[in-house]
C-alpha cells in the first residue's frame, strides 16, 4: 500500500507543478465556496484549482491558473468536503453488483471505499474476490480490497462453505496492487491461543508492511491488549462507549459503525462527545447496508449525519469520514483533505449539519458526468444447487431436533439456547427453521425450533446467510418453507417470502445468492416488498432479514443451525 501511494499518478503530479509554474491552465476551477479544511478543523474561503485530476492550488483567488479550456464551477454558498471514505464495509450486504453498488454510492459522495468481500469468498474463493476486485477497480471511485482472513469462518465439521479462502489465496491477494490490509480477523480464539494458522496469516500481511483489520467483538482487559499485540490495530465491533474508550486508549483505530442491522453509534459515539478523548483514533463506518437503506439514508454519509446528530461537531465528524480514515491506511498523501496533490475527490455540500450533497468531483469531474462501466457476469451467477428435491417432508423436525431450539432477539444477533419442554411447546410460539446445503450437493440438512419470529403462517428463505451462505428457511409450516426453498433454487438465489404455498414476494440475487446487477432502484422495489410481506405474516422483529441471515453464522453464541446441525458455538461442537 504505501508504495501504491508513492507511485499512483507520479506524471499527474509533475502536472500540477506545470500548472502552478503557468506553463498550463487548471483544468478545473471550484470558486466562491467555503473550503472544509480537515487538516486544520478550520472552515476558509478559499478557491481550489485542478490539473490532470489532482489538486493543485488552494487559496483565496486562483484566478491566474484561468484559461480558455478552464471548467469555472460555481460554489456560491456551498461547502466544500473532501470526498467521503468508507473506512470498512461488505459491498454484498447491499445487494449490489460491485459497480452498481459504487455508481450510487459516488451520487452519496462516497468517494473511497474498504471492502471485505468475505462473503463471496465462502461462496466462490478466490474466484469469487477476484471477481470483487477486478469489478470495482473498473469503476472510477478508489476502491481498496481488505484481504478475507477468516474463511471458513469455522470448522469445517460444523458446517459445509462453498470454498476457501486460505493462507496461499491471501497471499496471492495481499500482493495485488490496490490491497489496503488483511480483512477482519474474526477468529480472536486463534491469535490468542497461538493457531499457526492464523499467526501465518498476520506475519505474511505484516511482511507486505499491510496493516490488519481487526474484529474484536466482547474482548477487553489483557485479553484485548494481547490481540493488539499481534499487530491488529483496528476493529468496528464496539458496541459500548466504554468499549470504544478502551480501544482508542490502547492504539486501535476505532471504527464507529451504523449499518442496517447494528446500529451502535448512538452509544459507541459517547466515547467522543463525553469525554476528552481525541477524535484523532477513531473513524465513521457503514459495514453492512442494504440497497433500500442506501438509497433512503445513504451510505456513510448518513453515518456522518447520525454522528452530527448524537453531538459530534460536524467538521469533527467530517473528519472521522474522510481524513482519519485515509490516515489509518497511510493513504493521506493521496486522499482525505483538499490540499495539493492528493486527487480532486471534492464534495459540495449544502450545509454541514445536513450533509446534503449537492456535487461530487472524483478526479475532478462530476460524478453524474462519467459514464460507468457495465458489469461482468461469470460463472458466480450458478452457485445455488441442491442435491435432493424440495418437499414439505424435508421440515419435518425429528424428535433428537425437538430437544433444543434457538431463541432470537430483536436487533440483537446474539441468540440463547431453548430448552423445549412440553410446556415451552404449548406456550411459546416456535417456527421451524433449516438450513440446507447449496455448494456441494452433500444434501445436508440441520433443522431445529426458533423463538422470537412469531410468524403468524407463512415462511422466509435466504440464500444470504452469513459466512457459508447456505440456504436458510424459517416457517410457521413445512408447506410454505418447502415453496420458498424451492423458489430460491429456481431462480438461482435471494429472499422470498411465501404463504399458503405461493410465493409473495421475492428479491433475485443471481451473482453468487448474494448480489443482483439490476438498478439499484429496481432492487430496493423488490426488497421492499420483501419486507411488507414479512410485516404481512406476522413477524414480530424489525430487521427479519438481518437476524435470519445470522442464523447460521457459527462463530457468535450461543446456538446457531447449520447444514450440519444444531451448534454449541461456546464449545464449538454440534448439539444434534
Amino acid at each position: 500500500m504505501s508504495s501504491y501511494a508513492t507511485k499512483e499518478g507520479f506524471s499527474d503530479r509533475l502536472n500540477l507543478v506545470a500548472m502552478i509554474n503557468g506553463e498550463v491552465p487548471a483544468d478545473v476551477i471550484v470558486k466562491n465556496g467555503f473550503l472544509v479544511n480537515v487538516l486544520t478543523g478550520e472552515v476558509l474561503d478559499w478557491d481550489v484549482a485542478v490539473k490532470s485530476g489532482r489538486i493543485g492550488a488552494v487559496a483565496r483567488n486562483v484566478d491566474r491558473f484561468l484559461g480558455d479550456s478552464t471548467r469555472v464551477i460555481d460554489a456560491e454558498g456551498l461547502y466544500l468536503t473532501p470526498g467521503f471514505i468508507d473506512a470498512h464495509l461488505h459491498i454484498e450486504s447491499s445487494m449490489l453488483s460491485p459497480v452498481r453498488f459504487a455508481e450510487l454510492m459516488a451520487g452519496k459522495g462516497v468517494t473511497t471505499i474498504f471492502y471485505d468481500p468475505h462473503e463471496i469468498a465462502n461462496v466462490a474463493g478466490l474466484e469469487g474476490v477476484r471477481y470483487m476486485y477486478e469489478e470495482v477497480n473498473k469503476t472510477p471511485i478508489n476502491g481498496f480490497l481488505t484481504v478475507p482472513s477468516c474463511v471458513p469462518a469455522s470448522s469445517p465439521e460444523l458446517e459445509t462453505t462453498g470454498d476457501k479462502f486460505g493462507l496461499e489465496e491471501i497471499v496471492e491477494a495481499l500482493g495485488w496492487d490496490k490491497t489496503g490490509a488483511l480483512g477482519e480477523m474474526m477468529n480472536f480464539p486463534g491469535v490468542l491461543q497461538g493457531d499457526e494458522d492464523v499467526i501465518e496469516k498476520l506475519k505474511k500481511t505484516l511482511d507486505f508492511n499491510l496493516p490488519v483489520e481487526g474484529h474484536a467483538s466482547g474482548l477487553s482487559g489483557t485479553d484485548l491488549d494481547g490481540y493488539g499485540s499481534m499487530g491488529i490495530d483496528s476493529d468496528h465491533e464496539s458496541v459500548t462507549k466504554e468499549e470504544g474508550m478502551e480501544r482508542a486508549r490502547k492504539g486501535f483505530w476505532t471504527y464507529i459503525r451504523e449499518g442496517s442491522g447494528w446500529a451502535d453509534l448512538a452509544e459507541v459515539v459517547r466515547a467522543v462527545t463525553e469525554t476528552d478523548i481525541s477524535p484523532q483514533r477513531f473513524c465513521l463506518v457503514t459495514d453492512d447496508r442494504d440497497v433500500l437503506d442506501l438509497i433512503e439514508e445513504g451510505g456513510v454519509d448518513h453515518v456522518i449525519r447520525r454522528g452530527i446528530e448524537e453531538g459530534l461537531d460536524p467538521l469533527q465528524a467530517i473528519t472521522m469520514a474522510s481524513l482519519n480514515p485515509a490516515q489509518r491506511f497511510g493513504l493521506d498523501a493521496e486522499l482525505g483533505s483538499i490540499s495539493p496533490g492528493r486527487k480532486a475527490d471534492i464534495n459540495l455540500i449544502h450545509d454541514q449539519k445536513t450533509v446534503e450533497v449537492e456535487t461530487t468531483l472524483l478526479g475532478g469531474k462530476p460524478v453524474d458526468e462519467i459514464e460507468w462501466p457495465e458489469s461482468t457476469l461469470s460463472s458466480l451467477t450458478d452457485t445455488v444447487r441442491v442435491s435432493r428435491e424440495i418437499t414439505p417432508e424435508l421440515f419435518q423436525i425429528s424428535e433428537e431436533e425437538k430437544d433444543v431450539g434457538i431463541r432470537v432477539h430483536s436487533n440483537d444477533v446474539v441468540t440463547e439456547k431453548l430448552s423445549l419442554s412440553d410446556c415451552e411447546r404449548k406456550l411459546n410460539s416456535l417456527d421451524k427453521c433449516a438450513v440446507i446445503e447449496r455448494h456441494k450437493m452433500s444434501g445436508n440438512v440441520g433443522r431445529a425450533f426458533v423463538a422470537g419470529f412469531d410468524l403468524e403462517g407463512g415462511a422466509i428463505a435466504s440464500t444470504v446467510a452469513h459466512d457459508s451462505h447456505n440456504l436458510v428457511v424459517l416457517g410457521e409450516n413445512e408447506l410454505d418453507m418447502c415453496a420458498a426453498a424451492s423458489h430460491l433454487v429456481s431462480i438461482g438465489g435471494g429472499q422470498a417470502v411465501a404463504r399458503d404455498g405461493e410465493i409473495i414476494a421475492s428479491v433475485e440475487l443471481p451473482i453468487a445468492g448474494l448480489m443482483d446487477d439490476s438498478f439499484p432502484e429496481e432492487v430496493a422495489a423488490s426488497l421492499s416488498a420483501v419486507k411488507k410481506a414479512i410485516n404481512d405474516i406476522g413477524c414480530s422483529i424489525p430487521q427479519p432479514m438481518m437476524i435470519l441471515s445470522s442464523l447460521a453464522l457459527a462463530v457468535i453464541p450461543e446456538v446457531r443451525l447449520t447444514d450440519r446441525g444444531l451448534v454449541d458455538v461456546n464449545r464449538q461442537k454440534l448439539i444434534h
